[in-house]
C-alpha cells in the first residue's frame, strides 16, 4: 500500500526530485512542506534545489555574512537549505559534498572529518564525513576566503586534535583567548566528567551576522564574533569572560546536545539548562566561585524573574509553543540551569557525575526527554526524584515565606516556612526545594544543614541558640525562589559582619541598600552613619578579593531596582539610585581615590582573576568619585590615560553621562569606527543614557558604520534602548520609535524582532499613562503584517 511521505521545505526552488533514479512526477509543495506517495518500504530519494543565500536576511539556513556564506539551522533552518525531516529526533549520518570557485572560496567547511578534497580547473571539491549521528539542527558549512588561526590539543588518551579558528583577514591578533579558553574548556571536561572530544578537528568560525550567540555544530561552531574576538584594545574585561564562557558552552554541547541531543524541542532545557550549568561550573573554576555565583543570580533576577512575571512567564520544558524561536529564553536556560544545580545540590557532586555517567552510557546517540536525565541521577544516587520533576512544568517564581519564633527560656530557635499558595494568580504543585540553612549563635556556627523543602508549610527546629542569633537562609542561592524573610537594617548588617557564605553576604548588604533607596523614593531622609562605616571597612579590607569586594560596595542600579516594583516609579527611583551614590561619594571621597589610586598605578594589563578583579574595584571607585562635578578633569585623565578597553569604556561612560561630554564621543568613534565590536558599545552606551532623545537615536542610525541588518547592530542600539532606557523607552515618542524599529526589522529578521518585542513584557509594571499607551500601540502592531514569531510574543503580552 502507498505511504505518505512529508518533508520540510521553506523558500526552495524545486530542480529536480526522484526515488531510486525516477522522476516524481505526483507532489504537492504548499506551506512548507513537500508531500508526494510511495509504494517502496526502502528507496533512496533525491531533490535538486535552487536557494539563494545573498537574499537571506533571517540568518537561517545559508546565508551572506560579510563576505562569505555560512549557516544556522538552530532550531528549523535546515529546511531552508533541502527538502528533509527538520526535527530534532530525525538523527542521520551526514556526508557533505561541497564545490565552489576556489579563488571566491578559499576554504569550505561543514562537519566531522575532512576525508577528500581535490581543484580541477580552479574548481575545489571538499568532502565531509561526520561518523557520529545528528539531527538537522547540527548541520553547518561555512564557505569564503578567511584567515586561519591554529592549534592543538592533546587529549588525556593521547589523540591530538586540530584546533582551527576562522574570523575574517585583520583579525588575527583577536584570537588567543578564545583559542586559550577552548584548551581550558576541552581539559575541564577530562578532568571533572571524564568527557574526551571524539574528532579529529574542532573549528569554530566568527561571523558578525548572527541571531544567536554561538551555535554547537558537530565539530564546526559558528559564533557570533562577539564571542571568539578579543585583546585587551577592543575588549573589556566582560567581553574576555563572555568569550570563555560561551566558547566552553558550545564545546560542552559536543555530549550534552550533540551525542545526546532533544526528541523535540520541548525539551530544550535537556541540553541548554544543562550546559548552562556546566558552563558556570567551568568559569567558577576559571575566575572566583563566589563572584561567578553572584553574577549568576542577578542574570537570573535581572532577566529571567521579570519574564517569569510578566505575559511571556513559561515552565523550562513548555507545553505548547507556535514559534519554537521565542522560547530560546531566560527560563529555559538560566532557569533551566539553576534546576540542574539543585539536583547537584540534592543528590551530591559524586552522585550527579554517577549520574551523568549513566545517562550518556544509556543514551549516548540518541534523541530523549528531561525524564529521562532525571532518571539516570534518581537511579545513580537512589534518591526518589519524582517530586522535584515539578519544577520542569510549572512556571513563575516560587516564594518562600520565613517567620522566626525564639523561645528565650529554652533558648530554642523555630523558623516557620511556608510555600505560597500561588505563582502568577495560579494555584500550583507543592515544590521539591533544596534550602541551604545556617544559624549563627555568638558568632559561631550552631547549625548549618541542607533541608529538603517540599511541604506547604514546614518548621525547622534549632536548639541551644543565643539570643544574638543571625539566620542565613538559601545559603549559596541553593533554590531560585524568592524568600520572604522580613529583617530590619541593623538585622541585614549584622548579618553582614556574621554571615560566612559568601553569596548571603552580598545579599544582606544589598538588601540594606534596597532599603535605603525605598525610603529615598517615599520622600525621606536616611541615616547613612552606620552604612557608611561598613562601606569604609570593606573598602579597606585587604583580606576580601578585589571582585567581591566591588559587589559589596555596588549600589543598585534603578533597573534593578525598577524590576522588584509591582508598579515602576521610574524617574522617582532613577533620582534615588542617583542620591545614594552622590551621597557615598561626598562622604567617602577621600577613601574612594585612595583604592583608586593604588589600582591605577599598576599599569601592566593582566587577564587573570586577580587582575580583572583590581579593575573592577577601581573602576567602581572612580564611578562614585565622577558623582562629584569637580572631578571632572579626573574623568578626562582617566579616559586619556588607559591602555586597556575596560577602562576607556568607563571613563568614557563618566565623561558622557556625568559631565554631558559630548566630544568625547567623537574621539572615541574617530579612533574605533573601523574596529565593529568597539562601535556597538559605542551605540550602546548612548542609547542608555536617560537624557537622549530620539532624534540622537535617528542621527545614530544614519551613521556610515549602522546597518540595521546586522543583528549586533541592531541590538546595540535598540534592545540597549528599549532594555535599559526607561525613561525615554516607555515615553510615548520612544514607544512610537521603538514599535517603528520593530515593524521594519521584522520584515526581514522575525527572529530579532521578536527578541525585540520581548521588552515590551514590563506593560504591567509601568505607570497607567505609558502603560495604556503602549497597549494601543502593541494592539495596532498586532494588526500590521508582521510575523508569526512577533505576533505570538505579542500576544502574550497583552495576554
Amino acid at each position: 500500500s502507498e505511504r505518505a511521505i512529508s518533508l520540510d521545505g521553506k523558500n526552495l526552488e524545486i530542480q529536480s526530485l526522484s526515488i531510486n533514479g525516477k522522476t516524481i512526477e505526483d507532489y504537492r509543495y504548499a506551506d512548507d512542506k513537500l508531500e508526494f506517495n510511495t509504494d517502496l518500504d526502502n528507496f533512496e530519494f533525491q531533490s535538486i534545489v535552487k536557494i539563494d543565500p545573498y537574499n537571506n536576511t533571517s540568518c537561517e539556513g545559508l546565508y551572506k555574512s560579510g563576505s562569505f556564506l555560512c549557516t544556522q539551522n538552530e532550531a528549523e533552518g535546515f529546511r531552508r537549505i533541502t527538502f528533509f525531516y527538520d526535527r530534532p529526533d530525525c538523527m542521520s549520518v551526514f556526508e557533505t559534498v561541497i564545490k565552489a570557485d576556489e579563488k571566491k572560496f578559499p576554504y569550505l567547511l561543514a562537519n566531522g572529518n575532512c576525508i577528500n578534497g581535490k581543484n580541477e580547473n580552479g574548481i575545489k571539491t571538499v568532502t565531509w564525513a561526520d561518523p557520529f549521528k545528528k539531527p538537522t539542527y547540527l548541520f553547518a558549512l561555512v564557505a569564503g576566503d578567511l584567515a586561519l588561526v591554529k592549534d592543538k590539543f592533546v587529549t588525556r588518551s593521547k589523540k591530538e586534535v586540530s584546533l582551527e579558528f576562522f574570523v575574517d583577514h585583520g583579525n588575527e591578533d583577536k584570537c588567543a583567548h578564545a583559542v586559550e579558553s577552548l584548551k581550558n574548556a576541552m581539559k575541564w571536561d577530562e578532568d571533572v566528567f571524564d568527557l574526551e572530544y571524539d574528532l579529529d578537528i574542532y573549528m569554530v568560525v566568527a561571523v558578525d551576522s548572527f541571531n544567536m550567540g554561538a551555535m554547537e555544530n558537530k565539530g564546526l561552531n559558528i559564533f557570533n564574533s562577539q564571542y571568539v574576538l578579543a585583546k585587551k584594545e577592543t575588549a573589556t574585561d566582560a567581553n574576555f569572560q563572555g568569550v570563555e564562557a560561551v566558547i566552553g558552552h558550545e564545546y560542552f554541547h559536543n555530549w550534552t546536545g550533540n551525542r545526546v541531543t532533544c526528541r523535540d524541542w520541548f525539551q530544550l532545557t535537556l541540553k541548554e539548562g544543562l550546559t548552562v550549568f556546566r558552563d558556570q561550573e567551568f568559569s567558577s573554576d576559571m575566575l572566583s566561585r563566589p563572584v561567578k555565583r553572584i553574577e549568576d543570580v542577578k542574570s537570573l533576577r535581572g532577566r529571567q524573574f521579570p519574564e517569569d512575571a510578566s505575559g511571556l512567564s513559561h515552565p523550562i520544558k513548555p507545553k505548547e509553543y507556535s514559534e519554537i524561536n521565542n522560547f530560546y529564553t531566560a527560563t529555559v536556560y538560566e532557569k533551566g540551569a539553576e534546576v540542574i544545580r539543585m539536583i547537584h545540590t540534592i543528590i551530591g557532586k559524586n552522585h550527579f557525575k554517577a549520574g551523568m555517567d549513566l545517562y550518556f552510557k544509556r543514551h549516548d546517540g540518541e534523541a530523549v526527554t528531561t525524564e529521562d536525565f532525571v532518571a539516570a541521577m534518581s537511579d545513580a544516587s537512589g534518591i526518589n526524584l519524582d517530586h522535584f520533576k515539578v519544577w520542569y512544568d510549572q512556571n513563575g517564581t516560587p516564594e518562600v515565606k520565613v517567620q522566626k519564633e525564639y523561645n528565650e527560656s529554652d533558648k530554642t530557635l523555630k523558623l516557620k516556612l511556608s510555600q505560597c499558595s500561588k505563582l502568577n494568580n495560579k494555584s500550583f504543585d507543592c515544590l521539591y526545594i533544596p534550602v541551604q540553612i545556617a544559624v549563627f549563635s555568638k558568632g559561631e556556627k550552631v547549625f548549618d544543614k541542607l533541608c529538603v523543602f517540599d511541604k506547604v508549610e514546614m518548621d525547622i527546629v534549632v536548639e541551644n541558640v543565643a539570643a544574638d542569633f543571625v539566620v542565613s537562609f538559601n545559603r549559596d542561592y541553593t533554590a531560585p525562589i524568592k524568600v520572604d524573610f522580613p529583617l530590619s537594617p541593623s538585622e541585614r548588617l549584622k548579618q553582614f559582619s556574621v554571615d560566612d557564605d559568601a553569596f548571603n553576604k552580598y545579599e544582606s548588604i544589598s538588601l540594606y541598600n534596597r532599603h535605603i533607596i525605598k525610603e529615598f523614593i517615599a520622600g525621606n531622609d536616611y541615616d547613612l552613619k552606620e552604612y557608611l562605616e561598613v562601606f569604609k571597612s570593606v573598602l579597606k579590607d585587604d583580606s576580601i578579593e578585589s571582585a567581591f569586594k566591588a559587589y559589596l560596595l555596588e549600589s543598585p542600579s534603578y533597573l534593578d531596582i525598577l524590576k522588584e516594583q509591582d508598579q515602576m516609579m521610574i524617574a522617582d527611583t532613577f533620582d534615588a539610585c542617583k542620591k545614594l551614590k552622590s551621597l557615598i561619594a561626598n562622604s567617602l571621597e577621600k577613601e574612594l581615590k585612595s583604592v583608586y589610586d593604588k589600582f591605577n598605578a599598576e599599569k601592566e594589563f593582566e587577564l587573570s582573576s586577580e587582575a580583572m578583579g583590581k579593575r573592577s574595584l577601581k573602576n567602581l571607585c572612580f564611578d562614585y568619585l565622577c558623582q562629584l562635578k569637580e572631578n571632572e578633569s579626573l574623568a578626562q585623565m582617566h579616559f586619556d590615560d588607559s591602555t586597556n578597553m575596560t577602562d576607556e569604556l568607563v571613563g568614557l561612560k563618566c565623561l558622557y553621562y556625568g559631565y554631558e561630554n559630548t566630544e568625547v564621543l567623537n574621539t572615541f568613534y574617530d579612533k574605533w569606527n573601523t574596529e565593529t565590536l568597539v562601535i556597538q558599545k559605542w551605540f550602546s552606551l548612548q542609547a542608555a543614557n536617560p537624557n537622549i532623545q530620539i532624534d540622537k537615536l535617528k542621527d545614530l542610525e544614519a551613521r556610515d558604520c549602522f546597518d540595521i541588518k546586522v543583528p549586533n547592530l541592531a541590538r546595540s542600539l535598540f534592545s540597549t534602548f528599549m532594555r535599559s532606557n526607561l525613561i525615554v523607552a516607555f515615553s510615548d515618542e520612544g514607544i512610537d520609535y521603538s514599535c517603528s524599529k520593530v515593524l521594519e526589522i521584522d520584515g526581514f529578521n522575525s527572529q530579532i524582532a521578536a527578541g525585540l518585542a520581548k521588552s515590551y513584557s514590563i506593560v504591567t509594571k509601568l505607570p497607567n499613562s505609558n502603560r495604556e499607551y503602549l497597549l494601543k500601540s502593541l494592539d495596532a502592531l498586532l494588526k500590521k503584517n508582521i510575523s508569526s514569531d512577533l505576533s505570538e510574543v505579542l500576544k502574550n503580552i497583552i495576554g
